[in-house]
């Protein structure tokens, strides 16, 4: 006769399991005896509901230091009117993710602030540039490249360039800026309070009643020539 365990053994009271569920139950009660804790719940699964793009809060990115730019380095302009140019990068930008190369980008900006003869009359300063549109230069085939960093075996990070694969040399120092140190002393220009617009105040000719005795005096004087002219 044949003898099945318990949890095999077919149930005739009740529902009607098949042999299949029950050899899966039994190994499930095997793999789970000791830890019970483990056994998945019978409960219905919430899925997390979709955020909100509304509440997405925006992370500030500085796309100088990702895209390994450092002032002082040689990059060639990609877009723009200005396509083409090479420059140093003067200044960068860091709140706007902007760069200013030297020599390109020129625009006519402001009155010269202290003019003079050889001077212009009007100063022309570098407008910056997002920092996408520019590119850095590869040192060897001298065309626009992307750049990677990598660890030497003391430590040092190096620059690498992609297109050849030889490190970027380091970035020149920067000098003072003429049209940067003209575009300050423009700024400080605005700052200072303006003289009040309007008639010229009464101080410059001196009393006022002294003026008018004066044009009085020349008044009659006129009156006179012109009467003893009419009497000859």
């Amino acid at each position: 006769m044949l003898r099945f365990p318990p949890c095999l053994a077919p149930k005739f009271r009740g529902q009607f399991v098949p042999f299949f569920r029950r050899i899966q139950e039994n190994a499930k009660a095997e793999r789970f005896r000791q830890t019970p804790f483990l056994e998945v719940s019978k409960e219905p699964s919430i899925r997390p509901p979709i955020p909100d793009p509304r509440k997405r809060k925006l992370v500030k990115i500085d796309l100088a230091r990702e895209m390994n730019i450092k002032a002082g380095d040689r990059v060639q302009v990609l877009y723009g009117s200005e396509k083409g140019k090479q420059g140093i990068v003067g200044k960068i930008l860091s709140k706007k993710n902007q760069v200013i190369v030297t020599g390109t980008n020129l625009k006519r900006s402001f009155w010269h602030p202290e003019p003079g003869p050889g001077k212009p009359s009007i100063v022309s300063v570098e407008c910056p540039i997002h920092i996408t549109n520019v590119a850095l230069l590869d040192p060897v085939t001298k065309v626009p490249t992307r750049v990677k960093r990598r660890y030497m075996m003391n430590g040092e990070c190096v620059r690498i360039s992609k297109v050849s694969g030889c490190a970027m040399p380091p970035p020149v120092p920067t000098g003072v800026n003429e049209r940067g140190v003209l575009f300050r002393k423009h700024l400080d220009s605005l700052q200072k309070a303006k003289e009040r617009r309007g008639p010229l105040k009464e101080d410059i000719f001196g009393s006022r009643s002294h003026f008018e005795t004066l044009v009085r005096i020349m008044r009659s004087q006129k009156s006179s020539e012109a009467s003893a002219g009419a009497v000859r």
